[in-house]
């Protein structure tokens, strides 16, 4: 069922979502700014993660934000994607309009101190060298990102191509990003919880009104070629065993084919019961593990399977019987009884993320940021609304040799 919701446009180009629920004694307040990584430049990567970072250490009237969230009963987190970032707060509902202050403090300005620059360079820093440098597989998103885009900034992930564009940011560079991306008319601001729409408008107002709006951020990505040979890279790491990694290309987030590739990569491989695991895992030991994924990006991304062959295996036979099943299926293997057994888990996730309140907001915040609500607010559906014949033309479109790309990463 789609969730209720009002919204309201500030002058300064603000859009505001307002979600009631008087069954709970919390409010959310999500702030998403339409700013990722791949609105970075290709020199300068890792600047909308560390920007990130930095919203944390003071702005223009509050030196602690975390210490006076807390004082209300609040907790807080941040996340940044290749397309949006995103800032959300749970405190008790009677408490929204700290939340409000801390938020629009932040948009106004920062504290821009460099000592707290300094700071957060090095944790990022340190968080590329733990998570992707530093354990088995974890340059493999690196290493395929760059391999699979050859135009689009998709190539490079949030954390950034290299610690040498993190290390080189200058004070001016963070003032440059801030003052371009994280304005007013560049962002949705969602309330839900035990509020009162005509309540919280007029506070919206007061706190996020005066501040000026930004210049229009223009979305012109390079966009990518049709692929049309097929592309291959191995490399060699200490790691304990070899990972098969493919991917070909798809349509973006607000395609309409996009529900029917994400059904159709829970049917090949999420959890055991999936098609690829019971056949080159259960069936026929090919792989000890093997899964299948769709990127979600914005625009068009990637549909992945991954895989880990098994003892004694040779990669390259494990892959020729993976192909060999994928170019030569039939066209109708997709059925209508596995098919809704998707669609019914598909629905209850949705329905479980719908409990807690502040889930509920960051789906309306970051539905309204893609597009708009409207465009998510019933996405069961939606879902329901996939056929096997459109998913089986969809395999037969997208498991084509020319537009395979796949990876070989393989132990010492």
């Amino acid at each position: 069922m789609p969730l209720n919701f009002k919204r309201h446009i500030l002058a300064n180009g603000l859009r505001l979502i307002v979600h009631e629920d008087a069954s709970t004694p919390l409010a959310s307040c999500n702030v998403v700014y339409n700013v990722g990584s791949r609105d970075e430049q290709p020199d300068m990567t890792g600047m909308a993660h560390l920007f990130e970072h930095f919203m944390f250490t003071g702005s223009k009237n509050v030196d602690n934000y975390d210490a006076v969230l807390q004082n209300v009963g609040g907790i807080n987190n941040a996340y940044t994607t290749q397309d949006l970032t995103h800032y959300y707060i749970t405190l008790p509902a009677a408490n929204i309009e700290h939340a409000l202050w801390l938020e629009s403090d932040r948009m106004l300005e920062l504290a821009f101190k460099q000592e707290s620059l300094n700071v957060q360079k090095q944790v990022v820093i340190e968080e590329f060298k733990e998570n992707f440098l530093n354990q088995p597989y974890g340059d493999i998103w690196l290493i395929f990102n760059n391999f699979f885009f050859k135009n689009h900034p998709y190539k490079w992930m949030p954390i950034g191509k290299e610690i040498s564009h993190i290390e080189k940011v200058t004070m001016q560079d963070m003032k440059a990003f801030f003052y371009h991306f994280y304005r007013p008319n560049n962002a949705v601001l969602c309330l839900s919880g035990n509020i009162h729409f005509d309540e919280v408008v007029p506070l919206v107002e007061k706190w996020f009104g005066d501040i000026p709006a930004g210049d229009v951020v223009t979305k012109n990505f390079p966009k990518e070629e049709e692929q049309t040979q097929r592309r291959f890279q191995e490399v060699h790491r200490d790691v304990p065993a070899d990972l098969l990694f493919k991917g070909w290309p798809i349509c973006g987030r607000l395609h309409p084919d996009f529900y029917a590739y994400d059904l159709l990569s829970d049917l090949f491989g999420s959890g055991q019961s999936s098609f690829l695991y019971k056949k080159f895992v259960i069936d026929q030991p090919v792989f000890t593990d093997l899964s299948a994924y769709v990127s979600g990006t914005i625009d068009p991304g990637m549909f992945n399977i991954i895989g880990r062959p098994v003892e004694d295996m040779p990669i390259e036979d494990a892959d020729k019987m993976l192909c060999d099943f994928l170019y030569n299926a039939d066209n109708q293997f997709i059925k209508d009884t596995e098919l809704q057994k998707v669609k019914n888990r598909v629905a209850t996730i949705i329905l479980q993320n719908e409990i807690k309140i502040e889930d509920r907001s960051s789906s309306l915040a970051v539905s309204e940021c893609y597009s708009c609500v409207e465009d998510f607010n019933d996405e069961i559906s939606l879902y329901n609304a996939v056929s096997c014949p459109q998913i089986n033309n969809l395999c037969q479109q997208m498991f084509a040799p020319e537009k395979e790309n796949t990876l070989y990463y393989k132990t010492n």
